[in-house]
């Protein structure tokens, strides 16, 4: 699956990386996966957690090398 738009929040303080992402998520059309990597655990969790409260829907989540990739697409 490949994303449209890609955010890297690798090193943002939370909660401001989740602010960001709540933005953005907000200005994309219906339809749209963004991907966003990140660096926590305990961040990506909120992440998914957050999301399943939504429309939006997770669609996946990849760990690779100490990095966590999760796309989202918007509900």
């Amino acid at each position: 699956m490949i994303p449209d738009i890609k955010m890297d929040l690798r090193g943002i303080i939370s909660p401001l990386n989740l602010l960001k992402f709540k933005t953005r998520l907000k200005s994309m059309k219906k339809g749209q996966i963004v991907e966003v990597i990140l660096s926590d655990n305990d961040v990506a969790d909120d992440l998914v957690m957050i999301t399943g409260r939504s429309r939006d829907m997770v669609v996946y989540r990849k760990q690779r090398a100490g990095v966590i990739c999760i796309g989202i697409k918007k509900g």
